[in-house]
């Protein structure tokens, strides 16, 4: 494939200088002499495209190479099972190479192969097997791929992949409790970051919804009277709008503590405190200053987007005796 693609670069370069040397050529047809410039532009013209390709591309010449080269064995490998169907293990490297290269309906078939020839699966294989039906149809997890990944969570309750897929499972069922559990006991494993910031925005959006009834307050205590702005109405945010109340601790990173209300709960008064918090170890009494954040969401998620309407203050607060916060949503985000 490399060698193909450079082929193909000298021939459109070749192509180039023809079409350069053409106006040259008629320059020393009507005046006699070469125009040196002409030609200097035109034997140019390959190493400077050749300069200014590796400058900006982004273009990874052996990893394409390689990925060429795994489909190609992986291929192979398919025919072989044709012959051989039977071959537990090559099912399973089969079955886990589809998955690795984002193949995943034929990973689930090679997984469904690799299932119908094991007498006993272990926790490893029914979590692959999970896999390879949530990553082709999300409804699974409420299925069959649902009741394995709680056979491995019962088994082994720190399994970092089933907490992640035990996570999405409760969240499918509504089992909001369960959520919180699961993926903040993943967080406490130290996930790879982008699986972290995906768990810590997922717990920031159940904030304390209506499935968790309102917590009793803990530690220091904020009262919040949120209004809206003059001349405002919820129902201008559309019907996925969504009410966050959130504790930010001054070096930012996932909120301290979190209510989720929908937009009609505004005008209304609010309680945060650590019962709010969602993440183990982060909360309101580890901070002596924290910036509450009151923000009517019109996608629903928690992160800002532009259109948002807002409004914030710094606050102390104090153990034991409760701070009254008034906010008044009256800003837009940019």
């Amino acid at each position: 494939m490399t060698a193909t693609f450079w082929t193909v670069a000298a021939l459109l370069c070749g192509v180039a200088i023809l079409i350069l040397l053409v106006p040259v050529w008629r320059h020393r047809a009507r005046g006699g002499r070469w125009s040196v410039e002409g030609i200097a532009v035109a034997l140019l013209i390959a190493p400077l495209a050749l300069v200014m390709y590796t400058y900006v591309s982004d273009w990874d010449a052996e990893f394409a190479e390689r990925v060429s080269q795994e489909s190609a064995l992986i291929d192979q490998l398919a025919r072989h099972l044709e012959a051989n169907p039977n071959d537990l293990q090559g099912w399973q490297l089969l079955a886990a190479s589809y998955m690795q290269l984002g193949r995943y309906p034929e990973g689930r078939a090679a997984y469904e192969r690799v299932w119908s020839l094991t007498r006993q699966p272990d926790d490893e294989l029914k979590l692959a097997y999970a896999e390879s039906q949530i990553l082709t149809d999300r409804s699974t997890v409420s299925g069959e791929a649902g009741r394995l990944v709680e056979e491995v969570l019962a088994a082994d309750p720190g399994n970092p992949k089933a907490l992640w897929y035990g996570g999405l499972v409760a969240l499918e069922l509504g089992r909001d409790d369960a959520v919180r559990t699961r993926w903040t006991r993943l967080l406490a494993l130290n996930p790879p970051e982008d699986v972290a910031r995906v768990v810590q925005m997922q717990l920031a959006q159940l904030g304390g919804g209506p499935a968790e009834g309102i917590p009793a307050p803990s530690g220091p205590e904020i009262k919040l009277s949120v209004s809206l702005g003059e001349g405002r109405s919820v129902a201008a945010l559309g019907p996925n709008a969504q009410l966050f109340i959130m504790a930010l601790a001054p070096e930012g990173g996932p909120p301290l503590a979190v209510i989720r209300r929908p937009p009609n709960a505004v005008p209304g008064e609010f309680s945060l405190s650590d019962a709010n918090s969602i993440i183990q170890g982060r909360s309101l009494s580890a901070y002596p200053e924290v910036t509450v954040v009151a923000r009517l969401s019109s996608s629903g998620e928690p992160t800002a987007q532009p259109g948002d309407w807002f409004a914030q203050t710094v606050v102390q607060p104090t153990a034991g005796q409760p701070v009254a916060v008034a906010l008044v949503i009256d800003q837009v985000v940019q």
